[in-house]
């Protein structure tokens, strides 16, 4: 058990608690009315096969929670899931505060690497995954859980970035390319929608742009998020998948970035210019 100023975390071993967390996410999710975001059932199934089900708690009041399960290599890796609080919780430092101790929970357990989907165009997710925990995008799949019905992904195409976080490295931040002189091959335009730009064959570093706030613009011109889905997703699938770029972080401002990787010649190593 780990604290963080007030708030607690523990593993869930009681069905009514586990209900209350079930409860919790729908809260977060907005799936009221609807079928549960993640039912209690699946959730008494994980913490029963000993997988990661924990709840935060402020003064006795669950506030948010996070649920992972062990994935191939078994032993080695830990896939987490779902992991949230809520709205007037958040911008605490609370999810990083959960997200360490399910990195005590895992290293306590030998399990070396925890592995996470996130909405790739969610910036301050971005941001808390790549720079502040120090996680790598691994991989980038297009529509990963076909259509979502809760209040925060319907209607839109479910694209999630897998990040992979080594828990035997030291879990600073990582240092981002800074984006000012770097050419940016993706990036709003005045008006807000995606401007386009090939990669130029001599680049060495480059930034790829989301919206600030892609929630909010979901709400108020849903054509322009959708536009924003297709144009992220044209650059960063390959991006990700490429053996010729490597992802350098993500800058505060809005931007992934990525730089040309060593081309390796015999027992050489030159960089690719």
């Amino acid at each position: 058990m780990s604290k963080s100023k007030a708030v607690e975390f523990r593993e869930l071993v009681d069905n009514r608690e586990i209900a209350d967390l079930s409860a919790v996410f729908d809260e977060i999710w907005a799936t009221s009315p609807g079928p549960a975001h993640f039912g209690t059932a699946m959730l008494v199934a994980l913490h029963h096969g000993g997988h990661y089900v924990v709840g935060a708690f402020s003064e006795g009041e669950m506030i948010g929670g996070c649920v992972g399960f062990f994935v191939e290599p078994l032993g080695e890796v830990l896939h987490s899931h779902i992991a949230g609080v809520l709205p007037g919780h958040a911008g605490k430092g609370i999810g990083r505060a959960l997200k360490h101790h399910q990195r005590d929970w895992c290293i306590e357990r030998g399990v070396r690497t925890i592995r996470w989907t996130f909405d790739p165009l969610v910036a301050r997710n971005a941001y808390f995954n790549i720079q502040r925990l120090g996680a790598a995008p691994t991989e980038y799949n297009p529509d990963f859980y076909g259509s979502m019905a809760d209040g925060i992904n319907a209607g839109d195409a479910s694209d999630r970035m897998l990040v992979s976080w080594d828990l035997d490295v030291d879990g600073s931040p990582s240092s981002a390319v800074a984006v000012n002189d770097t050419f940016k091959v993706l990036q709003p335009t005045e008006d807000g929608t995606p401007r386009m730009l090939p990669i130029p064959p001599d680049c060495i570093d480059i930034a790829v742009g989301i919206p600030r706030d892609i929630e909010h613009l979901r709400t108020v011109d849903r054509a322009s998020a959708f536009a924003w889905r297709h144009a992220l997703r044209e650059y960063l699938e390959p991006l990700i998948a490429s053996k010729e770029w490597q992802s350098t972080g993500f800058d505060p401002s809005g931007y992934y970035t990525f730089t040309k990787i060593c081309e390796t010649t015999g027992e050489e190593q030159v960089h690719a210019h």
